[in-house]
């Protein structure tokens, strides 16, 4: 009975041994694993030591200055918090509160590491976002396609067109960039059609389609027109939209006739002209068609009508309460069309 234990105590030492080996490669295996992971943690990278603004922020100058403080940004289980970083960024918090600002527009901003990464070193700027993680079109309407990298080959963040920091459309200057990188062609480009980039361009390579006739209608003899016909010194964002912006009132008019063009004439040509717009009756009275010089006795842009009303036939004709003025009244302030039924109240005339 010994020998048998004997004999299988001496075949189980080389499993053992085994068994022995392989843990202990295994523990040597997990002790050089938790070394690296707890380095890892404990030293992920340095963190930035930029600030672009020189402002001092909860008492600190940059993020460099709390680097062995892992709680100061770093919460349990949680880890980074947007509550932790607000504590310092409170301008951050005010812009959520509020509805305003960038961080106001943007989805997802309680997580501040989705844009802004550290331990990338003292030198880094968190601050310069990668564009590829915002969605500018859906914010702005303007597409970011040809502006991921700068001229010099950089990848382009925010700052570089929202130079001031407020992220409104009124703030960037696509100028100053595009004239470093060909002065020549700004200064022609601006002189042609303004500063007002974005009223053309949408990020893309496309134009904006501009309607003119959204603006003012081009037609009849205005169709042959070229652009600096109307737009003095060539920029296009400044024209005159009315007839005598841009025409003198002819002589033949000898200056009776004012200046709403459009009451005779259309932009199809100056003549035949057409009184189209007269409010008045042109068949007032016995109902045959009067002719201009009957009301406009001394001008077409007054109106005459004692010559054929006579005070004592207006006295008759009204009420004793209810007699005007006659010497400061004009008869259409009452009588707009001419019908003697069509009447304003006194109470707007006085009595």
């Amino acid at each position: 009975m010994k020998s048998q234990n004997a004999r299988f105590r001496i075949s189980m030492t080389p499993l053992l041994v085994g068994i022995g080996v392989l843990l202990a490669i295994g523990g040597g295996t997990a002790v050089y694993a938790h070394r690296d992971l707890l380095h890892f943690y404990t030293n992920p990278g340095a963190l930035s030591g930029m600030n672009r603004s020189g402002e001092t922020m909860g008492g600190y100058n940059s993020h460099a200055m709390f680097e062995e403080d892992c709680a100061h940004c770093h919460a349990p289980v949680h880890c980074i918090t947007d509550t932790k970083c607000q504590d310092c960024h409170m301008d951050i918090a005010r812009q959520r509160a509020e509805a305003v600002g960038l961080h106001s527009l943007l989805p997802g901003t309680e997580k501040c590491q989705t844009c802004h990464t550290e331990h990338q070193g003292r030198e880094a700027v968190i601050s310069q976002v990668l564009l590829r993680n915002i969605n500018h079109e859906a914010l702005s309407g303007f597409n970011l396609a040809l502006h991921e990298t700068r001229f010099d080959g950089a990848p382009m963040a925010c700052e570089d067109c929202h130079t001031q920091g407020r992220f409104a459309a009124d703030e960037v200057s696509c100028v100053a960039c595009h004239e470093e990188a060909d002065g020549e062609l700004m200064v022609e480009h601006s002189a042609q059609h303004g500063d007002d980039c974005l009223g053309c361009h949408d990020g893309t390579r496309a134009i904006i389609e501009f309607v003119h006739d959204d603006v003012f209608v081009l037609q009849g003899d205005h169709e042959g027109l070229g652009c600096v016909d109307c737009h003095e010194g060539t920029l296009f964002t400044v024209a005159a939209q009315t007839c005598d912006g841009c025409h003198e009132e002819p002589d033949i008019h000898a200056g009776q006739f004012g200046l709403d063009c459009a009451r005779c004439h259309t932009a199809v040509a100056w003549a035949p002209a057409q009184l189209t717009q007269h409010r008045f009756a042109l068949t007032h009275g016995d109902g045959a068609l009067l002719t201009c010089d009957t009301c406009h006795v001394v001008a077409y842009t007054a109106v005459s009508c004692a010559s054929c009303h006579t005070l004592p036939d207006m006295q008759t004709a009204h009420p004793p309460d209810r007699t005007p003025n006659y010497d400061a009244l004009e008869c259409a302030a009452c009588h707009p069309t001419g019908d003697p039924i069509d009447t304003a109240p006194l109470a707007q005339i006085g009595n």
